[in-house]
């Protein structure tokens, strides 16, 4: 017999042990500052639903406590029928195993040790969330799982102590005081999953009394509609806004405004991706990690079906709207199957993205064939890609995981998570990034977190030590809707060669390290803001495996600048040649990377590595920062400066690949490889002339 079908509990040892655990509680939920009085809860309900007849004849009556009785017996199942959730509190577990496991979760609250150990409770019982070390708190995972322990769990201190925690939720943090616990995405999330399934799951004990279950309903009613008023105009967090209100909608139903919350959540979510992502399928935070909440609307449109919702609301159609979204993924694919980690970017896993892809459009062959490593499906029937309204460019060599890849960046800032770089070139040699963006993978607020964001961190160019700044929430945004393709990025591209450029003509702010997070509490980010240069960059890979940055600095002011290219390199071993400019990465049995100037009048060069001060530099931030070199190119002058940079990827113990350059003139170079290779670079200075390379007849 299964633990969590039967609950073979003899009633009077229950009662006691209930008994106990009451004793040691000195705040009921009765006497908790709850958000609304009983009498406003049950207005809130639809007296006409089915179920809820003596419910209603007693709030008609104005028998407040026939009222509460009803409710609480009708939500423990007299009465109450049909789907709610994807779990299912009297079927939580599959076997006996896991609902042991299941059982087992609650076991540290029952005990009060580990993340509920006892000091973090106060005389009168309310936890202490503040110092608990409990990961994510505002969003409340650990719900999920203490519901189903709970439904899983014949002791009805589980219950109990699950119940403390609400209690204390609701008392410590009513929704005037704010602050990160009415985080408007942390609220859908606790909304979506952790809240809907520890409801569900209390409702299986006797422990839990008619007041837990008004109380639990003031507060779900309270968080839903505080979803309904204060969501986001598009990001991320809506995707978690709405998909929590979708689902309070779904799990109490007999409120009398589910129905329009689950109408505002579908809707919202339709309409959302013709606002929250671009035309080419880029989120317009430019992030791509954030890019694929739109799942969160998959949470909406796959709980719709399980409770026979599809057809409410026009979510059925949803489906068809997310393939270019998934698409876009494929589009900008790394050879290591990751994302480039653009703005505030952490790993992303496109294989995994693409398997989730085929369970929706099967039809995909290019999905099928990333999904199962080539095993299966066709490759796509292109390589390089340009997205024209992100302004993003994918330069590659083929679709291997040996294959070259260089990512362009000549677009807006992005929505939200923005990171001072437009301009940004990260390259991957023989599949190996080496060239690299720092993205960011944690939001504390540190130098080295402000490091990421900056365009300290970036492959672009300063100019007096001076950063991009561009304001946030700016471009894309959807009140300048409908987005446009960019008009100041060029692209070309044909068998031979990809041709990308763009312009950043924007502000500078203050010299050396400021804030790049323009909403901290006294933040400098937009003092000393000037415009003392306009900087072009233009992008050329000459297939398949030569690559040419061209940037052309002009002054603005009339003034002499100091420009400061800098390149950042996931290695510490770097080796300078005899020429004194061409550094080449040295890491044994790894692809690496030459960086060869070409225009090298006046051209100093300096290496860094894991350097704190004056200054962060020469790092690769991940969870854990790890030394890297940042190679920085200088050039002071008036009116026009020019770089010319070629980067050449190398095989696994290749030493080099240069052997000579020859400039001709201030507009050509002849560069000799040692494979044989002569090659002729033309740079003209004009910056929105085309860069060409020629290779010679053998």
């Amino acid at each position: 017999m299964l633990l969590q079908c039967q609950r073979v509990v003899l009633w009077i040892g229950l009662v006691s042990l209930t008994l106990l655990a009451a004793a040691a509680r000195a705040i009921d939920s009765a006497d908790v500052a709850a958000p609304m009085t009983d009498q406003q809860l049950f207005e809130k309900f639809d007296l006409a639903y089915p179920g809820l007849e003596k419910f209603a004849l007693a709030v008609r009556a104005q028998n407040w406590d026939d009222a509460r009785r009803e409710l609480a017996i009708y939500f423990r199942g007299r009465g109450r029928t049909g789907t709610y959730s994807f779990f299912d509190p009297h079927h939580p577990a599959a076997d006996d195993d896991e609902a042991r496991k299941s059982a087992a979760v609650g076991q540290p609250l029952i005990d009060r040790t580990g993340s509920y150990e006892s000091s973090l409770w106060s005389a009168d019982n309310l936890f202490d969330f503040e110092r608990a070390n409990l990961r994510m708190k505002e969003r409340m995972y650990f719900f999920e799982g203490l519901g189903r322990a709970v439904a899983c769990s014949d002791d009805p201190r589980m219950a109990t102590g699950l119940m403390d925690l609400v209690r204390s939720w609701v008392q410590i943090y009513p929704r005037d005081k704010g602050g990160t616990m009415w985080a408007t995405m942390s609220t859908g999330i606790r909304m979506r999953s952790g809240w809907p399934v520890a409801f569900l799951g209390l409702l299986t004990s006797p422990a839990v009394t008619d007041d837990d279950i008004v109380l639990f309903l003031k507060t779900a009613w309270d968080q839903s509609n505080y979803l309904l008023h204060n969501h986001n105009q598009t990001s991320n967090w809506l995707t978690f806004e709405m998909a929590g209100l979708y689902t309070s909608g779904v799990t109490y139903p007999e409120f009398a405004e589910a129905a329009a919350w689950r109408k505002f959540a579908c809707e919202t979510a339709l309409n959302d991706l013709t606002i929250g992502w671009l035309p080419d399928g880029m989120t317009v935070e430019l992030t791509p990690g954030y890019g694929q909440f739109f799942s969160n609307y998959y949470v909406i449109y796959d709980l719709a079906e399980h409770v026979g919702r599809l057809e409410e609301f026009g979510m059925h159609n949803f489906p068809t709207g997310t393939e270019p979204l998934y698409n876009l993924y494929l589009k900008i694919m790394t050879p290591d199957r990751s994302a480039p980690t653009t703005n505030d970017n952490g790993p992303v896993d496109v294989v995994d993205i693409l398997n989730k892809a085929l369970e929706r459009f099967p039809q995909r062959q290019d999905f099928r064939w990333v999904a199962t490593d080539g095993r299966e499906g066709t490759p796509p029937d292109y390589t390089s890609v340009y997205l024209p309204y992100a302004g993003y460019a994918a330069m590659r060599s083929g679709w291997g995981k040996q294959d070259h890849m260089l990512y362009f960046d000549a677009g807006p800032v992005g929505y939200r998570h923005a990171h001072q770089d437009k301009l940004q070139v990260m390259i991957w040699a023989y599949g190996r990034q080496v060239l690299f963006d720092p993205g960011r993978q944690n939001y504390d607020e540190t130098p080295m977190q402000n490091y990421c964001m900056d365009a300290h961190s970036h492959n672009i160019v300063m100019v007096d030590h001076r950063p991009q700044r561009r304001k946030w929430y700016n471009d894309p945004h959807p009140d300048r809707m409908p987005y446009q393709k960019l008009d100041n990025v060029r692209w070309e591209s044909d068998q031979v060669s990809d041709f990308a450029a763009g312009i950043y003509d924007e502000n500078y702010g203050l010299p050396g390290v400021s804030n790049a997070y323009p909403y901290g509490k006294g933040s400098d980010f937009g003092q000393g803001w000037d415009t003392p240069a306009t900087h072009y960059r233009r992008v050329l890979f000459f297939k398949p495996d030569i690559f040419l940055v061209a940037d052309t600095l002009i002054s603005r002011d009339g003034q002499s600048h100091q420009y400061d290219a800098r390149w950042h390199l996931d290695s510490t071993h770097t080796v300078i040649a005899d020429d004194k400019l061409t550094l080449t990465t040295a890491d044994a049995d790894q692809p690496n990377l030459q960086i060869v100037p070409l225009d090298r009048k006046d051209l100093t060069i300096k290496t860094t590595s894991a350097q704190q001060s004056p200054e962060i530099l020469g790092w690769k931030v991940l969870a854990t920062p790890q030394p890297a070199t940042t190679l920085q190119h200088f050039k002071s002058g008036g009116g026009t400066v020019q770089y010319l940079t070629l980067f050449l990827p190398l095989k696994s113990g290749q030493k080099g690949l240069l052997d000579s350059v020859q400039p001709v003139n201030a507009m050509t170079w002849h560069v000799q490889l040692n494979d044989g290779r002569q090659l002729t670079i033309k740079a003209p200075p004009s910056p929105g002339a085309k860069l060409s390379v020629e290779l010679a007849e053998k």
